[in-house]
């Protein structure tokens, strides 16, 4: 199975069992998060995988797993989107080699400080004790058409990167994304929190934000679209009363001819 196939039928895992996972398949999962590409290349990050027992975690809405990883970062711009890419990367290669996961928005090491890092994210992992995948019709995803606004042609390149982007997991479901589309170019925008706690949902659907987009890229190299990552600054410079711009996606083929 690939990555690709992986976003049609991953689903979040909150039950595993304790049964033990060989050094050689953590030496490769710690491989594949440190070979994976985010949107910033350049943003320093690190991974630590660590057994249930060497820490504990504090928080709300946590899983029991026999094993967690753990995404810093340095802080710096686009750093919470770059680290959802990256995650989810991970996330949906945990996936193709039977292991779930399932994001620990809420919880956080009691230790285990990096110096000029931040914790972005935790996921639990391990082989599950419940159904690995779901069918397509399990998903509980917003409609393609109320997601998309669309200005000028929309091909088949377009649909399959938005398809997959729907599909992205997203803090309780919120699925804050909305999508321009153009003939060669993808704008994604995530809604504006409220008032209350509105830092503390920003950095989540920023983070989602990179999730949708790793979609995206997976889709696009099996696929064999070519993209390009940009934030435009004529649409930097506009104000938008209810979304927040994150970036767009340049569509270097041409979709008529895939």
């Amino acid at each position: 199975m690939t990555s690709y196939e992986a976003i049609f039928r991953r689903r979040s895992i909150r039950k595993y069992k304790n049964d033990e996972i060989s050094p050689a398949m953590l030496e490769k999962i710690e491989k594949f998060g440190e070979d994976a590409i985010g949107i910033r290349p350049d943003i320093q990050v690190k991974w630590k995988i660590f057994h249930k027992e060497e820490h504990q975690l504090k928080g709300l809405f946590r899983v029991d797993a026999p094993y967690y990883v753990v995404l810093y970062s340095e802080i710096c711009e686009d750093y919470r989107k770059n680290a959802g890419c990256l995650m989810e990367q991970l996330s949906l290669y945990l996936f193709t080699k039977g292991i779930g996961s399932c994001y620990q928005g809420g919880a956080k090491l009691k230790k285990d400080q990096e110096k000029d890092l931040e914790l972005v994210m935790i996921m639990a992992f391990g082989y599950p004790a419940e159904p690995l995948e779901r069918s397509y019709e399990d998903f509980r995803r917003i409609e393609l058409k109320k997601l998309v606004t669309i200005r000028g042609a929309f091909g088949k390149v377009q649909r399959k990167l938005l398809e997959a982007a729907r599909l992205a997991p997203s803090a309780m479901n919120r699925q804050p994304w909305r999508f321009v589309s153009s003939e060669d170019r993808i704008h994604l925008f995530v809604k504006k929190p409220g008032k209350l706690g509105y830092q503390t949902q920003q950095d989540f659907n920023l983070f989602d934000a990179g999730v949708a987009l790793s979609h995206m890229l997976v889709t696009a190299e099996d696929q064999w679209f070519d993209l390009e990552y940009q934030k435009l600054d004529s649409i930097l410079e506009k104000e938008f009363q209810n979304y927040v711009y994150v970036g767009s996606l340049l569509i270097l083929n041409d979709s008529e001819k895939i």
